[in-house]
């Protein structure tokens, strides 16, 4: 075994199911492609990663300091997907939890190059191991792959004493595949698509799949982010920072409000997991941002999910406005597809999936309860307009706070909160604001043809010589028993009545004309 693991040329040893994946490759695929690669050098522990591109040249080189291999490592590392691929151990020497099994993170790269050169070093050891693979030879025209078996690699060993202590492996993709030129080119049309990823140029919609994908930390520039930090609760114990053409890459956040975090993890089954959701009150953008991502081992697993929520019918508005991520700590590894975008069934994944739909369900309804209550309540201080005779109520009001209140909003007075408009809520902060004077009475005003009317809904026999209006020092009473003012245009009835009420209060005309127009105006919608 020895001397084959050492002869040149050499051979890859593939799993059939990774040929199929290869050969199934898109422009869309380049990126994911790249991310694999990536985490290859996580497994190695590295703890930097520099990605340069370029695009005149049409060179990318992906260059680490993980361990580095030696010859023996090498021809383990042709050794795809069987069962000599596995190991044993499941944590890696800096204690990171080995994420590739697979090995589709050589593979996954060889459409979109001509060739593959690698050179790789161990530290101690002034051997590096070089090579090269001919990746146009492993698809025909149509990019379907070929039998790999029978193409050799070629490469060797030279010595470097002067790099002894030095540990690397250094990628370069020389030449792009016409896939390649398709991504960069974009080579693809968006005319219908908005506020998604596929309107970013090709470097950042790169740049968003490496951070939204890779087990990254958040940028360490506010609090929030430190907080999920905290929450990641990476074990490892040397960083891991990828740069791409020198930028550093950060995780990214797309709300800044957290609706629901559980640090402690939880554990369904063998499924131990922990999870987050976020929310800034509005449509999360760009699309791909909304909803859960699982992610396996700290590294995205396949797009965002709703979980299936909405699929039976009902409606879930305000899912759009939520983001997340599931965060699988232990019992899933065996269960991930050799794609790497999906997790195979099991019960216990399914029950997993049942707990956080109720929680993804919940925090929804929650959403849609916070957007309804700031409508009623912002409409009932709009003093342009009074939509229906409830908006002139207080208990109305009341009930929506309660309602909040009850989901665990608090609430303060301020002095400074203007009369028109008593009540804010201000969502971010789960809080609740009146102006004193609200809290001892509730006075709607209404400006309506150069004048400003305090409004109050009250009841009383429909008989009485003023059926619809009632004065009460400077409180207009509007009878909720009034037939017109039960319509849906009870905005249009109440100011009907309002001109009427105030020409009999200026003696323009007298209670009996007053009536008959008051009849006559019932019989509208009679």
């Amino acid at each position: 075994m020895a001397n084959q693991q050492n002869a040149w040329p050499k051979k890859i040893t593939v799993d059939k199911r990774i040929v199929q994946i290869l050969s199934g490759s898109t422009y869309s695929n380049f990126p994911s492609a790249i991310r694999e690669l990536i985490t290859n050098s996580y497994d190695a522990d590295a703890s930097n990663v520099d990605i340069s591109i370029d695009l005149e040249n049409e060179i990318i080189t992906v260059a680490d300091n993980g361990k580095g291999m030696n010859e023996s490592d090498f021809a383990f590392y042709l050794r795809i997907a069987g069962k000599s691929r596995k190991k044993e151990n499941t944590t890696t020497k800096m204690n990171r939890k080995i994420v590739g099994q697979f090995g589709v993170g050589f593979l996954s790269v060889l459409p979109f190059c001509e060739r593959y050169l690698i050179e790789t070093k161990k530290k101690g050891s002034a051997e590096i191991v070089y090579a090269t693979i001919a990746s146009t030879e492993y698809f025909d025209e149509s990019l379907r792959a070929l039998d790999v078996d029978d193409i050799p690699i070629t490469g060797g060993l030279r010595l470097d004493e002067g790099r002894i202590n030095e540990q690397f492996t250094r990628i370069r993709l020389v030449g792009f595949s016409k896939l390649t030129r398709a991504y960069f080119n974009k080579e693809y049309s968006i005319a219908s698509r908005r506020k998604t990823k596929l309107n970013f140029d090709p470097m950042s919609l790169l740049k968003w799949e490496l951070e939204e994908y890779l087990p990254l930390i958040y940028h360490p520039n506010s609090d929030l982010h430190l907080q999920l930090n905290r929450y990641i609760d990476d074990q490892s114990i040397i960083p891991f920072n990828v740069y791409l053409n020198k930028q550093q890459l950060y995780r990214q956040t797309y709300a800044d409000n957290i609706l629901e975090i559980q640090h402690e993890p939880i554990r369904i089954g063998e499924i131990s997991f922990k999870y987050f959701f976020m929310s800034d009150y509005h449509t999360i953008n760009p699309s791909e941002a909304r909803y859960l991502l699982f992610r396996n081992l700290n590294v995205g697993v396949g797009e965002r999910t709703t979980l299936g929520l909405g699929q039976d019918g009902r409606i879930f508005g305000k899912l759009p406005h939520i983001t997340g991520e599931v965060q699988v700590l232990d019992g899933l590894n065996d269960l991930i597809s050799v794609s790497r975008d999906k997790f195979n069934f099991s019960p216990d994944y399914e029950a997993m999936k049942e707990f956080l739909r109720g929680k993804f369900a919940k925090l929804a309804y929650d959403l849609d309860a916070y957007r309804q209550a700031e409508k009623i309540i912002s409409t009932g201080q709009d003093s342009s307009k009074v939509n229906t005779i409830q908006d002139l109520k207080k208990d109305n009001f009341e009930k929506e706070i309660s309602q909040l209140e009850k989901k665990g909003f608090t609430i303060r007075t301020d002095i400074t909160r203007p009369q028109s408009a008593p009540v804010q809520i201000n969502q971010e902060a789960k809080e609740i604001i009146l102006n004193p004077s609200y809290v001892s009475d509730y006075d709607k005003l209404f400006h309506f043809s150069g004048k400003e009317f305090k409004l109050k809904a009250s009841h009383w026999d429909t008989t009485d010589s003023l059926p619809a209006i009632r004065k009460d020092g400077a409180i207009y009473k509007i009878n909720e028993n009034y037939s017109l003012f039960r319509e849906k245009n009870f905005d249009t009835f109440l100011k009907m009545n309002l001109v009427l009420f105030e020409y009999v209060e200026t003696n323009k005309i007298n209670l009996e004309i007053y009536n008959n127009l008051i009849n006559d105006l019932s019989k509208i919608t009679s």
